[in-house]
């Protein structure tokens, strides 16, 4: 039997329960996400096709033909943690009824949303003023823009603007998820059948979602002060039903800033700015 401290206990079902819904890889052990910057400007972007982003997933399903508009949720059967406490077939089971219940979200919501995440970040990384072009090219850091759906314990679907960026190639690739939690949440029916105030209430928090974004963007990849030092990043423990939907699981990140009600703070897999009605802190002061 395998035996895990607390800290690695939390980071090893995270993993497990990301892997499984293809969010994200668990080959080695998780560090915090630092987008790596160089020279007097934040960088020459393009967007880009991100794999992690746009290839089919379990518990995950593309709600435009953009594959702009991400769905995900882990309800089904008797949960995924309780699949795997009865062995692999346990584990198959259940995982095989989240997916069951996402594709039949997904049906309900395939093609109901008219915002367009990609324009809508290509237009705020502008008005930012960061390089961005149509197409890659050698040099240019890759943006994936899209909208994340989630499904949270309550039901309730949870909204959030999200930049997946990649720079490199091959072994040496770094990538990072950037996400601003929206403010409003919706019912499976709102976004099944939606109305055009709530068309166009979503495609205005997007918008704002994705300026801030492309701001915090631009603003990493500005030299620093004349000191070069930089106020260190204070770790703390949370819980986000956003992040972790349906399993309240313990995870550490480092705090950025607090703005209006969000907390931004950076994880593994990169910088979330999240409501604070979507997280709770469980150690540390921020």
């Amino acid at each position: 039997m395998i035996c895990l401290d607390g800290a690695h206990r939390r980071a090893f079902w995270l993993c497990t329960l990301l892997a499984i819904a293809g969010l994200t890889g668990c080959g080695t052990p998780p560090t915090y996400k630092n987008r790596p910057v160089s020279g007097s400007s934040p960088g020459t972007f393009a967007l880009a096709h991100a794999k992690a982003v746009e290839e089919p997933r379990h518990a995950m399903r593309h709600l435009d033909d953009a594959r702009s508009i991400v769905y995900t949720q882990l309800e089904g059967g008797g949960g995924l943690a309780v699949g795997l406490l009865f062995g692999p077939l346990g584990a198959a089971a259940n995982a095989g009824m989240i997916d069951s219940r996402t594709g039949l979200d997904a049906q309900r919501l395939k093609g109901k949303l008219t915002l367009e995440p990609r324009q809508l970040f290509l237009d705020a990384a502008i008005r930012q003023g960061l390089d961005v072009a149509g197409a890659g090219a050698a040099g240019q850091t890759g943006a994936t823009p899209y909208l994340h759906v989630s499904k949270a314990s309550n039901e309730r679907l949870l909204t959030a603007a999200a930049v997946r960026l990649e720079q490199g190639a091959g072994a040496d690739q770094w990538s990072g998820l950037y996400m601003y939690q929206l403010p409003s949440s919706y019912t499976l029916d709102d976004l099944a059948q939606p109305t055009e105030e709530i068309q166009r209430r979503l495609s205005a928090e997007a918008a704002r979602g994705f300026s801030e974004l492309a701001a915090f963007i631009a603003k990493e990849g500005q030299p620093k002060d004349g000191s070069g030092k930089v106020a260190p990043e204070k770790e703390f423990t949370y819980i986000s039903d956003l992040l972790t939907p349906r399993f309240e699981i313990e995870m550490r990140g480092r705090f950025i800033a607090r703005s209006e009600d969000l907390v931004w703070f950076r994880t593994f897999d990169g910088v979330y700015a999240v409501r604070t009605s979507s997280i709770k802190i469980r150690s540390g002061r921020i």
